[in-house]
């Protein structure tokens, strides 16, 4: 009985837990990446141009360079499910999400 409970909750929080993935294209078409944990670990973000956040709102931070170095571009905290568009003006090669 108690790791039924243990296991429920934790499905819980999984179902809740924020994540994101981005598309080549502009309107959250084209290609669709991975679906990443935002946990503050930098993912590439190379040939992207939208993204949406799945779970909770989140922050994201886009970089210039790779490695989340170089110039940066804060957005959010996004609400989950809509789709944003990445139009920094420069190519953006990095990102984290928390």
């Amino acid at each position: 009985m108690h790791l039924t409970i243990t296991l429920a909750v934790l499905f819980a929080i999984q179902a809740n837990a924020q994540s994101f993935v981005a598309w080549s294209g502009s309107a959250c078409d084209g290609d669709e990446g991975d679906v990443v944990a935002c946990d503050g670990t930098c993912f590439p973000f190379g040939g992207r141009h939208s993204y949406e956040v799945l779970g909770t709102s989140a922050t994201v931070a886009l970089f210039v360079d790779g490695g989340c170095t170089g110039e940066q571009f804060t957005f959010g905290p996004d609400p989950p499910g809509e789709c944003i568009n990445v139009n920094t003006g420069t190519d953006i090669e990095s990102f984290l999400c928390v």
